[in-house]
């Protein structure tokens, strides 16, 4: 058995392609939906574009392990892959807010329950994205589905687990009692499931070589049940990591988002051609300004 560690999420779709296995399903555990299509990736410098990546590994792992036909205008194929994204509910109820607010008003619903239901019936029904909300639902119920399942490939997020908030890249501040998944819950799943292989992403540097970091500890856990141990394309130090993170991230809050909000109604009307050319010349500006070629 085998968990490779990677830096960043956005590594972990080339690992899986590049394992040569069919799984029968992927399931992946974190505290965020990384489900953008993508697609821009050459508005960006080319050493920021993994970074950027970064919050579309769901729909990349979507893509590698069966097709992400929603590309093409229809959902995936019936005897695609399963990929089950394991977030916490409080996490949904954040990312289907995040949704409405780049709606038109007139799109917009008030009730929550009614945003998330909507946000969980895309991904399924467009993406082929299942969502297992936990917590509060208990990882026992997946372990279940697990066993029936012949081949299967667990990807851990670590900032889906409460005591890794500190070790890693997306920090969730000051989440509440029971919102994030506790350490010891995900390693008795990985007990009772034993994936073949897991991925691992998203821990610092700092906490990776750090042998009392609590990620030092998770490792320890998995190599007492028989996994081993590797690392693929881990950064150097966390500085050149963390400013590329802040790069983009200010990047689709002052410029993207913006110009998302002006083009709203051509791109609803299926015309993405003027926000495309706009962000491309806005993205030149921007990236120069903050010393990217």
């Amino acid at each position: 058995m085998r968990a490779i560690i990677h830096s960043i999420h956005s590594q972990v779709p080339e690992t899986v392609s590049g394992l040569g296995e069919r799984f029968d399903a992927v399931v992946s555990m974190d505290s965020h939906l990384d489900v953008s299509l993508g697609g821009d990736d050459s508005i960006y410098p080319r050493e920021l574009r993994i970074i950027a990546a970064r919050t579309g590994a769901h729909s990349a792992l979507r893509n590698i392990a069966g097709g992400l036909s929603a590309l093409k205008g229809r959902p995936p194929e019936g005897d695609a892959p399963e990929v089950i994204v394991v977030v916490p509910e409080a996490m949904l109820a954040r990312h289907a807010m995040d949704i409405e607010s780049k709606l038109p008003r007139s799109l917009r619903v008030s009730d929550q329950d009614e945003s998330i239901a909507s946000a969980v019936d895309f991904l399924a029904e467009t993406m082929g994205i299942e969502v297992y909300p936990s917590p509060p639902r208990a990882l026992r119920g997946l372990v279940r589905r697990m066993e029936r399942t012949p081949s299967w490939l667990l990807d851990v997020d670590v900032d889906y687990m409460q005591e890794m908030q500190k070790e890693c890249y997306t920090r969730i501040i000051n989440p509440g009692p029971g919102v994030l998944q506790s350490m010891s819950r995900v390693i008795e799943f990985i007990q009772d499931s034993k994936p073949e292989i897991i991925t691992i992403s998203e821990a610092k540097v700092a906490a990776i070589r750090d042998g009392k970091s609590a990620f030092s500890a998770f490792i320890e856990e998995l190599e007492a049940e028989g996994y081993k141990i590797e690392e693929r394309g881990v950064f150097a130090n966390d500085a050149e990591v963390v400013r590329a993170i802040s790069v983009c991230k200010e990047f689709y809050r002052t410029v993207s988002r913006r110009l998302m909000l002006e083009h709203m109604d051509a791109m609803i009307r299926g015309d993405m051609e003027g926000f495309q050319k706009a962000e491309a010349v806005a993205a030149r500006q921007f990236f120069r300004a903050k010393g990217y070629a």
